[in-house]
């Protein structure tokens, strides 16, 4: 049996796809339901090896890996493991991870440094909001400041990817959350900045904050926090919405699908492409139509995460 990760970035799609812990060892995020019921553990360095040994039986050609679950650097022989993968697999020519940015701000930097020689690439960190009063709502585990460190010492090494959620603070906090989301990502510099819109799934725990400390975010205030963001990110980093929580529809179909573009180079263009939805949905709005978000979608069962 092949161990497979059950989840991974929408850009490892074509990944080989290698499993060395199971589950989250933080799992506590009121948001998040990837790996609620599923006891962590660190995978046998035998049991993670023997997989890469099958890797053919089981994928496409690739150039790329993807190491799951979600905070696999704590395993103690990880960079064994990405060694003999680096080996085995000599075609890959990019190995990314999922790692939690407490785990990378205490990581002391030769660690990083002979993860970087034994071939890993690239960091995929979620950071949700730059807000401290956000982070603490939904029981993130880290301050403002452990992401700046952890984006300052893992780009010295790798390609990283910060995730951030709009909609978290819900209405209450939006602003600010947008506006010290952005400070964040400016000291930080990361790599990438993937966005995903806030989408409360049925059983976690900030579905009992809805109506009471959040109020989610419509069409409007969704457009807004985004531009807010982009606004206020100066440094250089690719933005991108992959992801269908980003997007706006009608019932005709979606008439927003994100922005995508590197900053600060493609800022205007994107802001011109959000100014243009927001004139959309209020004209829509205005006929009586309303426009759908991501969590109006995932109550319909329209769309799954």
């Amino acid at each position: 049996m092949y161990d497979f990760p059950p989840f991974r970035p929408p850009s490892e799609a074509g990944s080989y796809l290698i499993r060395v812990v199971r589950g989250c060892n933080w799992n506590r995020c009121a948001f998040c339901a990837m790996y609620k019921g599923l006891r962590f553990e660190l995978r046998r360095k035998e049991d993670v090896l023997r997989d890469i040994d099958r890797i053919s039986n089981y994928f496409p050609h690739s150039r790329t890996a993807f190491l799951g679950d979600s905070n696999p650097l704590i395993h103690p022989d990880i960079v064994e493991i990405v060694e003999y993968l680096k080996k085995k697999r000599p075609e890959i020519d990019r190995i990314t991870a999922y790692a939690r940015i407490k785990t990378i701000s205490k990581m002391p930097e030769e660690r990083l440094r002979a993860l970087k020689d034994a071939g890993l690439t690239r960091l995929h960190m979620g950071l949700e909001s730059g807000d401290r009063e956000v982070l603490k709502l939904v029981s993130k585990g880290i301050e403002p400041e452990d992401a700046i460190e952890a984006g300052k010492k893992a780009t010295k090494y790798f390609e990283v990817t910060y995730y951030i959620m709009t909609g978290l603070g819900g209405r209450e906090r939006s602003r600010k959350h947008a506006i010290n989301t952005a400070e964040v990502i400016n000291r930080a510099k990361p790599t990438f900045v993937r966005v995903r819109n806030l989408t409360v799934i049925e059983g976690t725990p900030i579905e009992n904050m809805i109506g009471r400390e959040i109020t989610l975010l419509d069409a409007m205030g969704q457009l807004e926090e985004l531009r807010t963001l982009i606004e206020r990110i100066k440094v250089e980093t690719f933005f991108t919405c992959d992801h269908v929580s980003n997007y706006l529809f009608t019932r005709s179909g979606a008439i927003f699908y994100g922005v995508h573009g590197k900053l600060p180079d493609e800022r205007e263009s994107m802001l011109e492409q959000i100014e243009d939805t927001m004139k959309t949905v209020e004209v829509l709005e205005k006929s009586g139509e309303r426009v759908l978000t991501s969590n109006d979608m995932y109550k319909l069962g329209l769309i799954t995460l």
